[in-house]
């Protein structure tokens, strides 16, 4: 059997330019991954995107380039580091750029300088341990705690000096 009539699609497959950036987010504890994926040529209606289960975002997309071509691509990015539910993603200018919220342990200690002269130590809360009222209940019983803390530290240390 011929194919007459009948013309074929020719795939231009190509792997897009993606520029990562780190962004502070609403708070200096807050951190904020950017991803701007480069997409010339293509429109917000040729993007599609699938968040699956397994903690993969698959995006791909189709551009015609000519009477039988297309030129297409397929990536496939790990969020599981993220916080899923606040990811946004924005399309302009030929750039698809993907807010991804980073996600942290309920609590993390943060020390900002050098042993042994540390600057600050922050208590780093994270939304999910602080959105309850028992976890608010919780959260400030730790400060407390850690001030106690910090106060006999510091107190131990001057009368070492």
């Amino acid at each position: 059997m011929k194919n007459e009539g009948r013309s074929e699609s020719l795939y231009d497959d190509f792997e897009p330019y993606c520029e990562w950036k780190k962004q502070n987010g609403a708070s200096i504890l807050d951190e904020v991954d950017i991803l701007e994926i480069h997409l010339q040529g293509f429109k917000k209606e040729d993007v599609k995107s699938e968040m699956r289960k397994d903690g993969m975002l698959y995006i791909s997309g189709e551009h015609p380039i000519g009477k039988n071509q297309i030129k297409r691509f397929n990536k496939k990015i790990d969020v599981s580091k993220y916080e899923i539910k606040g990811i946004e993603a924005q399309f302009e200018g030929g750039k698809l750029q993907l807010r991804l919220p980073c996600t942290y342990p309920p609590i993390t200690f943060l020390t900002i300088g050098k042993y042994p002269n540390y600057k600050a130590l922050i208590l780093r809360l994270s939304h999910k341990f602080v959105k309850g009222t028992t976890s608010s209940a919780m959260a400030l019983a730790l400060l407390l705690l850690l001030g106690v803390f910090m106060y006999k530290y510091l107190e131990c240390i001057s009368i070492q000096n």
